[in-house]
C-alpha cells in the first residue's frame, strides 16, 4: 500500500469548480488525483530548472539571503534542487 499523508489546501472556488469540471470529464478519478497530478507536474518542473535559474527564482521570491556571492547563491539553489529530486526519487521507489 502507498504511504500518503493528508494535506489541506485552500484553493479559490473558481479553480476547484475548474478540477471538478476536470474530474466530472473523466481526466481525474476524484480532486486528490488532480492535486497529486499538479504536484508531481510542480516538482518535475523544477526539478528540471537550471541551477541558476533556480537561484534566481528562490533570490526574487526571498527565499535565499541577499547577501552573498553569485556562486554562492547558485551553490545553495543546486543543493535545494538535489534534496528536492533526492526526496522525490525515494518516494517513488517505496510506492
Amino acid at each position: 500500500m502507498t504511504d500518503t499523508v493528508l494535506l489541506q489546501v485552500r484553493v479559490s472556488a473558481a479553480l476547484l469548480r475548474r478540477v471538478d469540471e476536470l474530474c466530472a470529464e473523466g481526466l481525474f478519478k476524484n480532486r486528490s488525483d488532480a492535486v497529486n497530478d499538479a504536484l508531481r507536474y510542480l516538482v518535475l518542473r523544477y526539478s528540471r530548472t537550471s541551477p541558476e535559474g533556480r537561484a534566481t527564482a528562490l533570490y526574487l521570491g526571498g527565499r535565499l539571503p541577499r547577501s552573498g556571492s553569485p556562486t554562492e547563491l547558485v551553490f545553495k539553489a543546486s543543493r535545494r534542487r538535489e534534496e528536492v529530486v533526492e526526496r522525490w526519487t525515494r518516494s517513488d521507489t517505496t510506492s
